[in-house]
């Protein structure tokens, strides 16, 4: 097996938060996955003993939705210039409050099919989803090669205002086909060059449609909004402009 996750879970006590645990997700070769709980502090440890871990298999239909015949497939083999999306399985836990994985990739998929029908220069190019056993077990895009916010945080050179304007453009084509992303962020658009390419379409929803729990993120979307509704795109796209012209 090999570990695809790693992260520290921590717990609140006496107004301060202390280590609890280590929570780590593995993938065994034929793609199940599982998870393990160990009190080593992972960070601080550079090799992890797999064998001596207690695993746990993660089922199937926890996570993995069943693929509608509709859908598109990804090409086989996948080339390598695609990215391979998967869930975070590090919040997974098999109690009746774990987070809705199928619901949450299937809202992907069916956002993603209706951008490949319509594509646009500044919406990530979709290809497919890959299937096993009846079920979707990742998605398929064109690779890019770094995000806004690291081209920011690096104060690396480019054309803002250029940037600024095919965001706007993306957006508008995804709220003239009568979607709202509800996540908009520097994280989750793309560089390819001066482009600018929005990626991340799980929180993606029709237009009036009640927003899951999985949608936007702090800082960057409007607080308390339950329905996708353009204006959560366009609070986004005011903080993304400001973001923008204080780099400048």
């Amino acid at each position: 097996m090999e570990i695809c996750e790693k992260g520290q879970i921590f717990i609140e006590k006496e107004n301060d938060y202390i280590f609890d645990h280590s929570k780590i997700i593995l993938r065994r070769a034929d793609d199940e996955y599982f998870y393990a709980r160990t009190s080593q502090y992972i960070f601080r440890s550079p090799q992890i003993d797999i064998n001596g871990l207690d695993t746990i298999q993660i089922p199937a239909h926890h996570v993995w939705p069943l693929a509608d015949p509709k859908f598109t497939r990804a090409p086989e083999p996948l080339p390598s210039t695609c990215y391979l999306k998967r869930p975070s399985l590090l919040y997974y836990e098999n109690t009746p409050d774990k987070p809705d994985y199928g619901r949450q990739i299937l809202t992907e998929v069916e956002a993603c099919e209706v951008l490949r029908i319509h594509p646009h220069p500044n919406i990530a190019q979709y290809l497919g989803c890959i299937v096993k056993d009846g079920r979707i077990r990742g998605l398929c895009f064109a690779k890019y090669s770094i995000t806004l916010s690291q081209m920011l945080k690096d104060k690396s050179p480019f054309h803002r205002s250029h940037c600024l304007r095919g965001i706007e453009a993306g957006v508008r084509h995804m709220h003239d086909l009568g979607l709202v992303h509800n996540d908009l962020n520097p994280s989750n658009i793309m560089m390819d060059g001066d482009n600018p390419v929005i990626i991340d379409f799980d929180s993606c929803k029709r237009e009036g449609d009640k927003l899951s729990s999985k949608a936007g993120t702090c800082g960057w979307t409007l607080d308390g909004e339950a329905y996708a509704r353009r204006n959560n795109d366009l609070y986004s796209l005011s903080k993304i402009q400001a973001a923008l012209i204080k780099g400048n």
